[in-house]
C-alpha cells in the first residue's frame, strides 16, 4: 500500500510537470497561430548584426551574450478574449518561474511590463510585454546577462 501511495506521487507530480507551462512552450503555441505575428532570431544573426553594426565595445559585449530574442506581437483586430487567455496563459508562466518584476509601467489605456528569470547556470530570461488597446507584444531575449547588463539594455 505504502508503495502505491508513494508511486501514485509520483506520477501525479511527474503529470503536473510535464503540463507546466514554459515561455518556450507558449511562444511556440502562439507562434504557430496565424492570428499572432510570430518573428525569432537566433544567435547566429545577431553575431552578424555585431559584425555590421555600429555599436561601440560595451553594446558588442552586451550583444554578444544574447543567445537569441523572439517577438510574439497580437494586432489590430484581435478579440479581447484571446488577449485575456494569452495574458493568463503567460501570468501563469511567470508565477511558476518565479520571474521578477524590474519595471512596471501603466499609463493611460497603455502597460509595459519587464520581468526577468536567472537560471542556475546563469542562463537569463528577459521579458518585455507591452499592451495597449489595440495590440499585445511579448519580446523574450534570452542569454547569460547580468542584472547591470540588462538594465544598460533598458537605458539604451
Amino acid at each position: 500500500m505504502k508503495k502505491t501511495m508513494i508511486l501514485a506521487a509520483f506520477l501525479i507530480l511527474v503529470a503536473a510537470t510535464a503540463n507546466a507551462q514554459t515561455l518556450k512552450s507558449l511562444f511556440d503555441k502562439y507562434g504557430n497561430d496565424e492570428r499572432f505575428e510570430y518573428v525569432s532570431i537566433g544567435k547566429g544573426m545577431l553575431t552578424m548584426a555585431q559584425l555590421f553594426g555600429d555599436t561601440d565595445d560595451e553594446d558588442m559585449e552586451v550583444l554578444s551574450k544574447i543567445k537569441g530574442l523572439k517577438v510574439l506581437t497580437l494586432t489590430d483586430g484581435f478579440d479581447d478574449t484571446l488577449q485575456k487567455t494569452v495574458l493568463e496563459e503567460l501570468n501563469t508562466v511567470l508565477e511558476a518561474g518565479n520571474f521578477e518584476t524590474l519595471v512596471e509601467v501603466r499609463d493611460k489605456d497603455e502597460r509595459v511590463n519587464i520581468y526577468t528569470q536567472t537560471s542556475k547556470k546563469d542562463e537569463t530570461d528577459m521579458l518585455v510585454v507591452t499592451k495597449d488597446s489595440s495590440e499585445l507584444n511579448m519580446i523574450w531575449i534570452k542569454g547569460k546577462l547580468s542584472a547591470e547588463e540588462l538594465m544598460t539594455m533598458l537605458d539604451d
